[in-house]
């Protein structure tokens, strides 16, 4: 399934959407994502308006510094983007790097949490799969 995105004016493709635990295409590695709070810690809950951190940790195996962007991407449940957001910065060697968007849910249901790291945006090139989870917003 390829969902077209327009992203600062230009159009990307996230392609994929399997859910794993680390997704990786070689040296950049990324872990599930887990909903937090502005502090850090882990939700058990998610709220309408609440500020919600979408967190994952980025690994570059490689011995030469990596640049890339983390995107997050969140569906509601007829398959519309509701956000779509991404940063991007670099990480040295054998360095992990913890990664967070805020999103703030303006309607309850469920939503699918899609995040992927490419690198860059001009010209995307995946450097992970896309891992996906699904949440509740009450």
């Amino acid at each position: 399934m390829i969902r077209a995105v327009i992203v600062f004016s230009f159009i990307v493709a996230a392609t994929g959407f399997i859910g794993i635990a680390h997704a990786t295409f070689g040296d950049i590695s990324q872990t599930s994502p887990k909903m937090v709070s502005l502090t850090g810690y882990e939700l058990t809950s998610l709220h309408v308006g609440q500020q919600i951190g979408v967190e994952s940790i980025i690994m570059n195996h490689a011995t030469s510094q990596k640049k890339f962007t983390y995107m997050v991407q969140i569906l509601n449940n007829k398959g519309q983007v509701e956000y779509f957001e991404g940063l991007s910065a670099a990480i040295l060697p054998n360095q992990s790097f913890t990664v967070s968007q805020s999103w703030i849910p303006k309607e309850s249901g469920q939503y699918t949490v899609q995040t992927f790291v490419w690198d860059g945006l001009l010209f995307p090139t995946p450097l992970t799969k896309v891992v996906q989870t699904q949440i509740t917003v009450e």
